[in-house]
């Protein structure tokens, strides 16, 4: 294992001295953020990327992006991210190739390493991509006859179905938030709620309904840090899938944030803490459905938790 994150090292030095770009490396925390160079700006032309992503053993790799902009090609031959359950070098592990503007969905490494790699070419830039990578703990079994929830129906709990062919493996997500959300209704707490939040979390909830619906979002407690311009501890909603669509609020304190309501089926939720001083976080329930039904069902005072 060593043997071969050295040999991916030595690949992501090649690739540093031969360009004007400094991108790329081994990252090790348990939990983190990953994203093209000069994001969320455009990304320089003929680049090339490696990031090995290293956690511990006995666990795996979360991969979620919460933007995705690329060029886009029929095959991406031109600039593309690929991501590989272990190292690159061994091409059997690639698990997807990716550009355009279409997400990837979510990727879980088979064990305690997933490369991700991106390369441009000399012509078409666009804003490029960010993701979120979370350290999980993972547990085995024969489970090839389980009949289980859809993988969203999972993702307010603890446990998390993910499949490798015919292996059901379980993973106890541990110190680690956010996700893609794509259940009708639902709720998301910040880590650790009710308890205190930890320091220096960040967190992307996207909540993705169908098309031609909209979500509204409703907080039944909020206890942040304050500040007054809520660059410490804040809650940021955006009405869209990433952190450049518009800003519908930023928010800490103690003052529960007012109803809000997409313009279109998506919509980000966004948690930073910094490295003192927590709160007790904050507890939001979402709906999703078309705009006379929402408010409907909104006004009639409904909210179901499971």
């Amino acid at each position: 294992c060593t043997e071969h994150i050295f040999t991916v090292f030595w690949h992501w030095v090649h690739l540093s001295l031969h360009s004007c770009i400094k991108c790329g490396g081994i990252l090790s925390a348990a939990h983190g953020n990953v994203s093209s160079p000069n994001f969320p700006s455009l990304y320089p032309y003929d680049t090339d990327c490696v990031w090995l992503i290293v956690v511990a053993e006995g666990s795996s790799v979360l991969l979620t992006f919460h933007h995705f902009d690329l060029e886009y090609h029929d095959d991406c031959e031109f600039d593309y991210i690929k991501i590989y359950n272990g190292i690159s070098e061994d091409q059997g592990n690639l698990l997807g190739k990716f550009c355009g503007t279409k997400f990837p969905p979510p990727f879980t490494s088979s064990w305690n390493i997933m490369t991700l790699i991106f390369h441009s070419d000399n012509h078409v830039a666009s804003q490029g991509f960010s993701a979120l990578y979370q350290k999980v703990t993972r547990w085995d079994g024969n489970g090839s006859s389980w009949m289980l929830p859809p993988l969203s129906c999972f993702f307010n709990t603890c446990y998390r179905p993910i499949f490798f062919k015919k292996i059901c493996c379980i993973f106890l997500i541990t110190d680690v938030c956010g996700g893609v959300l794509t259940g009708l209704s639902g709720s998301i707490t910040s880590p650790d709620y009710p308890e205190n939040y930890p320091n220096n979390a960040e967190c992307h909830w996207v909540i993705q309904a169908i098309a031609n619906s909209i979500i509204k979002l409703s907080f039944v407690d909020f206890q942040l840090e304050n500040s007054e311009l809520c660059n410490f501890d804040y809650v940021a909603i955006f009405d869209g899938p990433t952190m450049g669509d518009t800003l519908l609020g930023h928010f800490c304190g103690n003052v529960k944030p007012l109803d809000m309501v997409s313009s279109a089926h998506e919509l980000l939720v966004v948690f930073k803490s910094d490295f003192n001083i927590a709160g007790r976080g904050f507890k939001t329930y979402f709906f999703s459905g078309m705009r006379r039904i929402l408010y409907l069902f909104s006004f009639s005072g409904i909210i179901c938790e499971s």
